[in-house]
């Protein structure tokens, strides 16, 4: 017989000394229900050693809530205006600078002017000339008139038909020469209003381009005039929200510029075509002049679309999304309650939660704002108010 290796040896001594149960050992199983070491019920451990769940909340707002659109824009006057100087001819006289207020027709700037003057001087001194052989040419024809008709007495015969007719032309050509004097004295007089540079629209100095003693170009800007009296925002919204944009609606703006400054506007006009290289609409704004807005600065638009009053809102942190679904956890006798929400109007931090008949929320409810997403509804819960 062929011996066992000794390597195996040990093992079979292990299991040759290993007690085999009987009937008297005793089962495997809970112990009775008496036995001080014995542990309750599986349904009453779960109910007693599941900690609270700490979590922070925040009370329920009631407030008005708008629906609105934000855009940026520039503030812009539709009425800029460049003012060009009419004759090249040096710059005399300034009269504005850069910010200063000024009115229709008031003279901005006076370039030399000696050749001009002189011109409407000679002009002047022609006309007065054209009008006394005017007056010489119809003395000698009401009169030539008479001697033919023999109204003057022996006169009859005095005067031929030609002469009548020679004094006739020399009046219509005296009546001519005064016409054409007239006309060259208003093209002096015009010549020397351009050498005045006149504010065309009253509004503000925003640009002044030309010095003392420049040479005034016509092709070149000497001042720009901003009406700053009617401020206006010109924005573009995508073609989808045509439908709820109207004139009238009113708008608020904020801007750097003005730090805590409201300003109020509405919509003045909205374009009838939507530009189909950008798939936008132009929207112009008109902005309150009460509030001084510099003319360029750039501002953050909210238009108005809709409002609603005594709205209840939670803030946006407390909401959570699963698939379509929006909930969130409220506590009520220190137990998480999970409410289904529908969602209205919405701000940055904050939704608006329409009424639901079935499970609503209340206005002295707190909601879960961190810890939300370890809980299910009737977890008990550890709340602490959010700093």
């Amino acid at each position: 017989m062929r011996s066992l290796p000794s390597a195996r040896l040990p093992l079979l001594l292990v299991a040759a000394l290993t007690p085999m149960p009987t009937a008297c050992t005793r089962p495997a199983g809970p112990p009775p229900a008496d036995d001080p070491d014995g542990a309750p019920a599986a349904g009453e451990a779960a109910e007693s050693d599941q900690e609270p769940v700490l979590v922070r909340t925040a009370p329920v707002t009631r407030r008005t809530i708008e629906r609105a659109l934000e855009a940026t824009a520039d503030v812009v006057s539709l009425d800029v205006v460049d003012v060009y100087p009419e004759r090249n001819q040096p710059v005399v006289e300034l009269l504005v600078e850069e910010g200063d207020r000024v009115e229709a027709g008031q003279v901005l700037a006076r370039l030399r002017d000696d050749l001009e003057r002189l011109a409407v001087a000679e002009a002047r001194v022609r006309l007065a000339e054209a009008e006394d052989e005017l007056q010489r040419a119809e003395t000698d024809h009401q009169r030539n008139v008479a001697l033919l008709a023999g109204d003057v007495p022996g006169g009859t015969g005095a005067i031929s038909e030609r002469e009548l007719e020679t004094s006739k032309m020399a009046l219509v050509t005296a009546r001519t020469a005064v016409e054409a004097s007239r006309v060259a004295l208003d093209r002096a007089e015009f010549e020397l209003a351009q050498t005045v540079i006149r504010a065309p629209i009253a509004g503000t100095i925003a640009v002044r381009e030309i010095s003392l003693g420049d040479m005034a170009n016509p092709a070149v800007r000497a001042f720009q005039i901003v009406d700053e009296s009617h401020p206006k925002a010109v924005f573009h919204r995508p073609q989808r929200e045509l439908s709820l944009l109207r004139v009238g609606q009113p708008l608020v703006a904020t801007c750097e510029a003005l730090p805590g400054v409201e300003i109020r506007g509405r919509v003045e006009r909205i374009a009838p075509t939507v530009d189909s290289a950008s798939g936008t609409v132009k929207v112009t704004a008109a902005l309150d002049a009460e509030t001084p807005v510099p003319i360029g600065v750039l501002i953050r638009l909210r238009l108005i679309l809709d409002r609603h009053e005594d709205a209840l809102l939670v803030p946006k942190k407390a909401l959570i999304y699963q698939g379509d679904e929006v909930f969130c956890f409220v506590v009520r006798d220190d137990r998480a309650v999970r409410l289904p929400l529908r969602c209205g109007f919405e701000e940055p931090d904050w939704m608006e939660i329409l009424p639901d008949p079935e499970r609503p929320l209340r206005p002295d409810d707190r909601v879960v704002v961190v810890g939300g997403d370890r809980l299910a509804d009737g977890d008990p819960v550890a709340p602490a108010e959010e700093a």
